[in-house]
């Protein structure tokens, strides 16, 4: 039977039970954007944060010449902008937008703390599934680090961990955007990113569905990362 998403699956959320998850959604309110329709803008003024329920959505910065740099694409269930929660940044820091027609949850900044503040318990098991969370997106830092080979292994070993498939039978992650900005994200050449993953598919480490990548060998697939 296919699993149904509900806020459990936001990590952010994850260790909450059913009545805190209760509260939690009657301070929100459902929100909806069309295709490329602009959330907000880096600069603007902090007002709450978002979970994808329905559709995608693309967060970005804009560089000196108002060109779009992907950061990454976030599908159903996954919240963004809520770092400010924690920094206490009163700003956004990121851009974000529809990709597609998109249904989100958005979940007050005043609301919010008010909430938190009310329920201590609550507010400290949000802060330590933030912290998980912060902790395995700042590994995406030290991709760069690594030779060619070990800037994909470990790209991918973070994006099965960031869906929470690492201990399933065959890790995977739905790959959140095109190659050819993947590439560009993990600074590499379009041609160096294909050899790279028809090699690991090659000595099996990996496997390809559509846009889902498998791991059929995390030991052989840790090993290259470690490099």
């Amino acid at each position: 039977m296919e699993h149904k998403q509900t806020l459990h699956d936001v990590p952010i959320f994850e260790k909450l039970s059913s009545a805190e998850l209760r509260l939690l959604t009657d301070i929100s309110r459902m929100k909806h954007y069309r295709k490329s329709q602009v959330i907000f803008l880096e600069g603007e003024i902090f007002s709450g944060f978002y979970v994808v329920v329905k559709g995608s959505v693309k967060i970005f910065k804009l560089n000196s010449h108002g060109e779009a740099i992907m950061q990454h694409k976030l599908g159903s269930f996954r919240s963004f902008a809520e770092s400010a929660l924690f920094s206490g940044s009163r700003f956004y820091s990121m851009c974000a937008q529809a990709m597609e027609d998109s249904s989100l949850l958005f979940f007050p900044l005043d609301e919010f703390t008010s909430l938190l503040g009310k329920n201590p318990a609550l507010a400290i098991r949000i802060s330590e599934a933030f912290a998980v969370r912060l902790m395995k997106l700042n590994r995406r830092f030290d991709i760069l680090a690594a030779d060619v080979e070990g800037r994909i292994a470990r790209y991918i070993l973070n994006e099965v961990e960031l869906n929470n498939s690492l201990r399933m039978p065959e890790p995977h992650f739905v790959l959140p955007v095109r190659k050819k900005d993947l590439a560009e994200h993990l600074g590499v050449a379009s041609e160096t990113l294909s050899r790279t993953l028809k090699k690991f598919k090659n000595n099996k480490i990996i496997k390809e569905v559509s846009k889902k990548i498998f791991i059929t060998d995390v030991k052989k697939l840790r090993g290259l990362a470690s490099k």
